[in-house]
């Protein structure tokens, strides 16, 4: 039985040595991980996997000095789950087969969506997650889509610590981040780093729909001499992209604003100056790309495009819908540079990535 303790040879040494003695013993490969140290005010009780051999034995000593070795009981580390489905062995099988197959870690919060046959185990299933996740502390369901100018879902909490507010690390930066008041997602952190990637020295780069700041401080953090312009309605958002630029000490190159992009770009003397647009908000990107095409020099630029899109068709799509949206400012694409679908949204629909060289007609 896992559960139940057992009778081991260990190793015996002073406390005060303890933190050599298990250096020496795992380059020995020689402690049994399974079980755990036992301690007392003077000694530590070391299990071992396997009983040291002659030269073993007078290398630990020639290192910690006297120790001894004696059978004794040691009580094993509980067997941590590998899955949700592991942990939950015992629903029943209609509830087991709508466990969610994937959900969002952000820092050390996590958020799930349920489906209605698992809503009476909400909060079994949060406990699991944070028992298979040990770096999760909280837990939340989503309990609406997101929505709004504000770009916010609606949150239940389910388990562990009742705060949305945490740290994110990506790519070596550290984003604040609040999951009930700005929009975030951990699926883009690859697309974050694809399109910082593609940023030149000495370009300028708006982000029409900034959030919290993924692209602009990653971008920042990788080119000194770049001027990036972050704008977002959210000031909630805003608010934890000052901070985050700050944690990332990218803050003199990066310029917030908290406002909507079509009132931000013409009045804040933003017109005709961006070599590249960040366009990540897909369920209205389309209604801002006259602005756009307002931000961009005259001789145009790069569009990184983003939009929702279903069926086989989903890619083609969305460079139409892009195409639509240029002709009716008279633009139009000079050349589609990259397409892809960014994050499954629900069965066949997507976010789509659109990146494109964009130009007057």
């Amino acid at each position: 039985d896992r559960n139940k303790q057992m009778k081991k040879t260990g190793l015996i040494i002073d406390s005060v040595k303890g933190e050599t003695a298990l250096s020496i013993l795992d380059e020995l490969e020689l402690v049994d991980r399974r079980f755990k140290v036992g301690r007392t005010k003077s000694k530590l009780r070391i299990p071992l996997a396997r009983r040291p051999n002659v030269l073993e034995l007078e290398l630990i000593e020639t290192r910690i000095g006297k120790f001894s070795t004696a059978e004794d009981e040691y009580e094993p580390h509980p067997e941590k789950p590998e899955s949700l489905d592991e942990a939950l062995a015992l629903l029943p099988p209609e509830a087991r087969a709508s466990l969610p197959r994937a959900f969002d870690i952000i820092g050390d919060l996590a958020i799930v969506e349920l489906a209605p046959e698992t809503m009476a185990y909400q909060s079994l299933i949060a406990h699991a997650l944070m028992t298979v996740h040990t770096n999760v502390k909280g837990v939340y369901s989503k309990a609406g889509p997101v929505s709004g100018e504000e770009r916010v879902r609606p949150l239940k909490h389910l388990a562990g610590e009742a705060r949305t507010s945490t740290i994110h690390k990506e790519f070596g930066c550290s984003f604040k981040v609040d999951i009930a008041r700005a929009f975030y997602s951990p699926r883009l952190s690859g697309e974050h780093k694809r399109v910082a990637d593609l940023v030149e020295p000495g370009e300028h780069v708006i982000d029409m729909f900034a959030g919290v700041g993924p692209f602009p401080v990653l971008i920042a953090k990788q080119l000194s001499k770049v001027t990036v312009d972050a704008i977002d309605l959210n000031p909630e958002a805003t608010r934890l992209l000052e901070e985050n630029l700050r944690l990332n000490h990218v803050k003199g190159i990066v310029r917030v604003w908290n406002m909507d992009a079509r009132e931000a770009i013409p009045e804040e003397d933003l017109t005709g100056s961006a070599s590249r647009v960040i366009m990540n908000h897909p369920s209205q990107a389309r209604a801002f790309v006259d602005t756009a095409c307002q931000a961009l020099r005259r001789e145009g630029g790069i569009l990184h495009y983003y939009t929702f899109a279903e069926g086989l068709e989903a890619q083609a799509y969305a460079v139409s819908e892009l195409e639509d949206s240029l002709e009716a400012v008279d633009w139009n694409i000079e050349e589609t540079l990259y397409i892809s679908k960014v994050r499954g949204t629900s069965p066949m629909a997507w976010q789509i990535a659109v990146d494109a060289r964009v130009g007057p007609a």
